[in-house]
């Protein structure tokens, strides 16, 4: 997981204000993340950190929207969000996050 974190953190801004080539290079990093988390298998054993099951939906929005308005730093900023608050690699949050950069990053990088 460290070496996720490794490749979204220095894209890691909410504001996502730092010019376009920053932002650019962040859609980039998103493509590298994808790469690397697709290494990964997902894990068999069910954990929950919330109370709700479903919790990760918010911060699955939350980057989807991010993603829409091209705010690649942003989407940064919600999946490191995303991997600190929730089991990441239970398959209901792997299997998500995987279609949703496939849709909105490395398919149009192909």
């Amino acid at each position: 997981m460290e070496k996720l974190y490794s490749i979204l953190e220095p894209y890691d801004s909410w504001w996502n204000d730092e010019g376009e080539e920053k932002n650019l290079e962040a859609r980039k990093a998103l493509q590298e993340f994808y790469a690397e988390f697709k290494k990964l298998k997902p894990s068999k054993k069910y954990e929950r950190r919330d109370i709700l099951h479903m919790s990760y939906i918010f911060h699955l929005v939350k980057i989807k929207k991010a993603l829409d308005e091209r705010k690649y730093m942003r989407a940064c900023n919600e999946l490191i969000s995303l991997m600190h608050y929730e089991p990441f690699l239970q398959g209901r949050i792997y299997y998500n996050v995987l279609k949703l950069l496939e849709d909105e990053v490395i398919q149009d990088a192909t």
